[in-house]
């Protein structure tokens, strides 16, 4: 349950600090290819590869994009 944390942080962090700029969809493109690019890091042998990973990375994203988004209108 920890790593789904992370993940689901590593992804608000990312989508949150490209959305706090402005530009709110490069940052869920941002955190999805920070997932994809985790998880095929992990099928290289250094961890567990799981959709469940990546799904928790826009998780985050998508929910912090759109509290920023609701939050400045």
């Amino acid at each position: 349950m920890h790593d789904k944390f992370l993940h689901v942080a590593a992804g608000a962090v990312i989508a949150g600090s490209a959305a706090w700029m402005g530009h709110p969809v490069a940052g869920v493109v941002l955190a999805a290819v920070a997932g994809v690019a985790k998880e095929a890091w992990d099928m290289r042998g250094t961890g567990t590869p799981e959709l469940a990973d990546f799904i928790a990375t826009l998780v985050g994203a998508i929910f912090m994009v759109f509290a920023i988004c609701f939050a400045s209108s």
